[in-house]
């Protein structure tokens, strides 16, 4: 088994202040505002922290994506939330006379990638050969996936989260048995900077859409 990644060193960014802690906020028995390290996410208040900590997949993938490929200095996730935020970036509708969250929108998060100097290019239907297509390009990938890659739970859905794909494992004849990625919101350490996905459970849980991000 080989492995194949982009040339340049992709930093990691967890989406939580403190990342030993992500199992236990994910699985709610401890309090995100209680995050000892939630000022260093850079929001105002404990609050805000803890409403932009479990909603900004999206933008620490951006991070992740500019601070590596356009050799930025690191930036605070709440600037990044804030940034995308200016451009409209965040999509929430009214249904039935209330407010539904849907998410970052995937043309604003490439649109913030464009502003920081890269290439970025929406992508659907997306198979491990396109994958392993856009990697020997030196591109990587920002993943529509269910955040259930980040556990050991089954998957049941493909969307709602986004991952950075920016290597692969490849056998003996080249074909792509695992990826390699960064998931801001992995419950692990193993499962977090640099995880190793078995093919078969990414494309379980992959929507098939992505932003492909390059210099």
């Amino acid at each position: 088994m080989s492995t194949l990644t982009i040339s340049t060193p992709i930093p990691y960014a967890c989406q939580f202040a403190s990342p030993e802690l992500v199992w236990e906020f994910i699985n709610k028995t401890r309090n995100l505002a209680s995050d000892p390290r939630w000022a260093e996410y850079g929001a105002d208040t404990p609050d805000e922290y803890r409403h932009w900590a479990m909603r900004s997949c999206g933008v620490v993938c951006v991070k992740m994506a500019v601070e590596g490929l356009a050799g930025i200095a690191p930036r605070p996730v709440m600037d990044w939330v804030r940034e995308g935020l200016s451009i409209d970036g965040y999509l929430t509708e009214i249904r039935a006379d209330r407010p539904v969250e849907m998410g970052w929108k995937h043309a604003a998060l490439a649109e913030l990638a464009r502003r920081h100097g890269l290439h970025a290019e929406l992508a659907s239907r997306l198979t491990l050969d396109d994958l392993d297509e856009r990697l020997r390009a030196d591109r990587l990938i920002i993943a529509s996936v269910t955040s259930e890659l980040g556990e050991d739970a089954p998957i049941t859905r493909q969307n709602g989260h986004l991952i950075v794909v920016y290597g692969a494992e490849l056998d003996s004849s080249s074909q792509v048995q695992g990826v390699v990625a960064h998931n801001p919101s992995g419950r692990r350490p193993e499962l977090q900077a640099g995880a190793s996905i078995p093919a078969g459970r990414f494309m379980e849980g992959f929507s098939g859409r992505g932003i492909v991000i390059g210099r």
